[in-house]
């Protein structure tokens, strides 16, 4: 289970989070850069996300350009992921 202050990535769209804050059932994101954040439910954790703690730079995972870009909506990417598991 993620605590406050580590870095999770959406199995998503491959974002990098900080955990902002947690109380009761809810969970803040703030991605890496700064540029979003998110209220999500902590049992979405599990479900969406992956913990990489441990990783040197989880900047990298955002930013590197030998990974593929997802160009498809979000709907689509959810989709997708939903028909795989």
């Amino acid at each position: 289970m993620a605590k406050e202050g580590d870095k999770i990535k959406s199995k998503l769209t491959e974002k990098v989070y900080e955990v902002k804050a947690m109380k009761d059932w809810l969970v803040v994101l703030e991605s890496v850069d700064g540029s979003s954040q998110i209220w999500t439910e902590k049992n979405n954790l599990q479900l969406f996300y992956e913990n990489i703690e441990g990783e040197e730079n989880p900047e990298e995972l955002v930013l590197s350009p030998d990974k593929p870009k997802r160009l498809r909506s979000p709907g689509k990417v959810v989709l997708d992921f939903l028909q795989e598991s």
